[in-house]
């Protein structure tokens, strides 16, 4: 066989029409895979970012929103107590005011017929790193009364609008002194908290 008849029975295969189709529908594939590939493919993975993208700003606005809920319902409390906030202010001071603690832990003993014999502050940190922490300063007390009227002292005491709290409380009877009503020693501490 020469060259020259093959050539011509290849040529005649490559020109049926079968051929021809089968060489047009290849070449539409491969130039749609590159269209696909080049074109179609970035604006799909653009489509699907944007969508997460979507998705992840949907989550960070319901977040945002409960944020807001929240801030709006803080709001509402404060207009609420805004007429109490100065009674916040007198229950937590923002210095130690220890002259004022003790006066009316004085005044609460007086009322109530209970000497007060001794009264004393502990350390107190007149100048402090300002935080928000709730700091507090201790008064020992030694007083003399009855039963009753330490109780009624320390009911009236937990009335007033400066917040305190009785640490410790020591009641004990003077052995010399052994009468049904009498006197009762008191030693207790009492902390007053401020910012």
């Amino acid at each position: 066989m020469d060259k020259a008849n093959v050539l011509k029975k290849l040529l005649k295969q490559i020109a049926t029409q079968k051929a021809k189709d089968y060489t047009s529908a290849t070449i539409f594939f491969l130039v749609f895979s590159i269209l696909v590939f080049f074109a179609i493919r970035p604006s799909l993975v653009t489509a699907f970012s944007l969508k997460k993208e979507e998705q992840d700003l949907r989550a960070l606005d319901a977040k945002y929103e409960g944020i807001i809920v929240r801030i709006l319902s803080v709001q509402s409390s404060f207009e609420l107590l805004r007429d109490e906030l100065p009674l916040f202010s007198e229950a937590i001071p923002e210095t130690p005011k220890v002259n004022k603690l003790i006066k009316d832990i004085e005044e609460t003993a007086r009322a109530n017929s209970v000497a007060i014999q001794k009264s004393s502050a502990g350390e107190v940190k007149l100048v402090e790193k300002k935080n928000k922490k709730l700091k507090s300063v201790i008064v020992n007390v030694d007083a003399v009364s009855s039963f009753e009227n330490i109780l009624q002292s320390l009911e009236d005491m937990a009335n007033q609008r400066r917040l305190k709290y009785v640490k410790t409380l020591e009641i004990s009877r003077d052995e010399k002194d052994s009468t049904v009503g009498g006197e009762l020693n008191i030693r207790m501490e009492v902390e007053g908290y401020h910012l």
